[in-house]
């Protein structure tokens, strides 16, 4: 017996119900703005099949890296708002890159509406141990003794790790020189080896020479807890314009229906509530962090407002 299409809509599940016709079947382009293995392509990939049981849909993963993520945000600008298409898109990408390119190709505000931000943590503020140094006053106190001769390293200029050190030693009343590397492996292996005072970076690259004993984590810069060191103290609690933080989140075309907003909000928020989704999160750093499209919008702002503080601090000019 066929059943007529529009009973056969009002008894499919809502997020069925919502979808544009044919939707169903014709995959859901994931777009990710870097390469396959990066940090946001992998969390991608952990929510890719949540995503797609919950919407009923194939969904494929994208990657169009380049241009520090730029490329794969125009493309997302770019597509009809019809929920075929979504990015899985890092934080520089919508707070930094506006402040670090002359000519972006898009605008995170007009050509961008947001979803659910996935995932979010805070950068750890290390140092090398052969320092002494176990907190943020005697880290303090040693730059002090320093003075001119004082660095920190970063994975390089503009990074979020480079600006937040900035943002950082405003907060402390300290100078210190920046050391750009290329990339976090180099600037870590200079701090284990006393070439620099200090760098943010995620847990995940500084755990070897943490497991080592020769770096030593002494606070974090996010607004979270982080996973493996709950009771790390965070500069926010002591400095409140001091938040140096990474996040992920799902994002789409500006001009995205309502009602397809909210079924991918939804599928996401579900997503991150599984068990085994959340576990398998949390071993690649960061764990879940939803907000869904209003909480988001308030923290967006509030992340801009610090990039562009932490940019115009930093000296940065764009290129």
């Amino acid at each position: 017996m066929s059943i007529p299409r529009r009973a056969a809509l009002a008894l499919a599940p809502p997020f069925l119900a919502a979808w544009p016709a044919g939707a169903q079947t014709q995959p859901l382009r994931m777009v990710c703005g870097s390469s396959p293995g990066s940090i946001t392509d992998l969390i991608a990939r952990i929510v890719q099949p949540g995503l797609a049981r919950r919407l009923g849909q194939p969904v494929v993963v994208d990657n169009r890296p380049g241009a520090g993520g730029n490329i794969a945000a125009e493309f997302l600008a770019r597509a009809a708002p019809d929920g075929h298409t979504i990015m899985a898109i890092s934080g520089g990408i919508m707070t930094l890159n506006p402040y670090l390119y002359r000519d972006l190709p898009f605008d995170p505000v007009r050509d961008i509406r947001l979803v659910s931000r996935t995932t979010a943590g805070g950068f750890l503020l290390a140092v090398p141990a052969s320092t002494g140094v176990t907190d943020v006053d005697g880290l303090i106190a040693h730059l002090r003794r320093k003075g001119d001769a004082s660095n920190y390293g970063s994975p390089g200029i503009g990074f979020a790790m480079h600006i937040g050190a900035e943002v950082f030693l405003n907060a402390i009343g300290a100078k210190a020189t920046h050391v750009p590397y290329r990339g976090s492996a180099a600037a870590i292996n200079a701090l284990a080896a006393g070439e620099i005072d200090f760098l943010f970076d995620s847990r995940g690259p500084l755990l070897p020479q943490l497991q080592s004993g020769v770096v030593r984590v002494i606070a974090n810069g996010g607004l979270l807890p982080d996973l493996a060191y709950p009771d790390l103290p965070r500069l926010s609690d002591r400095y409140p314009e001091v938040v140096v933080q990474s996040w992920t989140a799902i994002v789409a075309p500006a001009n995205l229906p309502d009602p397809l907003l909210h079924r991918l909000d939804d599928a996401t928020r579900e997503t991150l509530e599984e068990p085994e989704t959340a576990a398998r999160l949390r071993v690649v750093g960061n764990g879940p962090a939803y907000l869904g499209p209003d909480a988001f919008k308030t923290f967006f702002a509030e992340e801009r407002t610090r990039a562009a503080r932490g940019v115009e601090l930093a000296g940065i000019r764009p290129q």
